[in-house]
């Protein structure tokens, strides 16, 4: 671990770095970008890093022919390239040093922030106490963490309440998990914004070295391409004349993604990915981040809140006041309908100074 120097009042001290705990070994756009913009955003005011941590569950389903064999087969046929990028992209905002539980209990952190995306969803981890900071001795915060449910599941109350009472602040992504921490925990947490929304367009751009091209096309990503979200894909790729970019998974997105005649992409890096929603024309998306992205690029779009990502949509879009552009109806689809971004800046800008002034507040601590 290594040191800053600073002075203050001729004094010298030791100011040690803030680690950052969150998803960061995955293969998952929205969980690999949040955490590189939170890097970017709390490195502004202090030194820190993306705690390399190997959470032995999450290894094994994101490391070919660990969990299943003919699905590592086919992501070594389909997405070869796509992963490397992933896992150069990663080498690249995480820390040289790789921990394990024990290690991580040792290491040398005066603060660590964790979140954000769905950490505290026991599912996604495998009910890895890890992202609680259990047993781990430092200054503890959490930023946007996320449950990913609107209630915790029962018996688990006593754990969650036991651990996050330590930490010094906490803040959550959605208002149910604002929820959460009040009626379950007895706990106070603030709402803010996703990382990915701390970074203007103008600095994701920056960051990435983006470049502006003329070529036009509708953008697809979602999960799940419902036979409703397909209507609405080719309704508006009929009345704008455009082409149908597609970016796929899963081998099973690239059977699913052939029903909206369009070119499918399966070897999307994540900066690639930021690129390819910078320069859309119009997006259709059932991801939360796709989402996130969609507005913060100012882009025209239609969100479809499904499962699990639909109460962290619904929150976002009520916040910025877009609620109509969530789960169209076919017959109401109109491309030449454009958002009003000027009232959607004001409240995102509004929303983004509270959020940056928490991340400060922890960093001041």
């Amino acid at each position: 671990v290594s040191y800053c120097l600073g002075f203050i009042e001729n004094e010298v001290y030791i100011m040690k770095k803030t680690g950052i705990l969150t998803f960061n070994r995955v293969i998952n756009y929205g969980a690999v970008l949040q955490a590189f913009a939170l890097k970017e955003k709390v490195k502004e005011f202090n030194e820190t890093e993306i705690i390399n941590y190997v959470c032995p569950y999450m290894e094994k389903i994101y490391k070919p022919f660990k969990a299943n064999k003919l699905k590592g087969f086919l992501r070594l046929i389909f997405f070869n390239k796509r992963d490397k990028e992933f896992y150069r992209f990663i080498d690249e905002i995480s820390s040289m040093e790789i921990y394990s539980k024990e290690s991580l209990c040792k290491a040398n952190y005066e603060k660590i922030i964790v979140g954000s995306d769905q950490v505290w969803n026991y599912w996604a981890s495998n009910s890895d106490e890890t992202f609680l900071l259990a047993k781990i001795n430092t200054k503890k915060y959490s930023y946007a963490a996320s449950f990913g449910n609107s209630m915790l599941p029962k018996g688990q109350e006593p754990e969650f309440k036991k651990n996050l009472s330590d930490f010094r602040y906490l803040s959550v992504r959605e208002k149910t998990g604002q929820g959460i921490c009040r009626n379950q925990l007895g706990l106070s947490a603030e709402v803010v914004l996703d990382p990915t929304l701390l970074l203007t367009k103008e600095e994701w751009a920056k960051r990435f070295d983006i470049q502006t091209k003329n070529k036009k096309y509708i953008l697809v990503y979602a999960f799940e391409k419902s036979e409703k979200l397909i209507a609405v894909v080719k309704s508006i790729a009929k009345s704008m004349q455009l082409p149908v970019y597609s970016i796929c998974i899963s081998p099973k997105d690239i059977f699913k993604s052939k029903n909206l005649d369009g070119k499918i992409m399966r070897n999307i890096g994540p900066k690639e990915w930021v690129e390819l929603f910078y320069n859309a024309t119009f997006i259709v998306t059932d991801s939360f981040h796709g989402t996130a992205f969609s507005v913060n690029f100012n882009k025209q779009f239609y969100a479809f809140a499904q499962n699990n990502r639909a109460s962290r949509i619904v929150d976002l879009l009520e916040t910025l006041g877009l609620q109509n552009r969530l789960n169209p109806m076919l017959e109401e689809v109109n491309p030449e309908t454009e958002i009003d971004y000027n009232s959607v800046n004001e409240k995102l800008e509004i929303e983004r100074k509270k959020s940056i002034a928490f991340i400060e507040k922890i960093i001041n601590d």
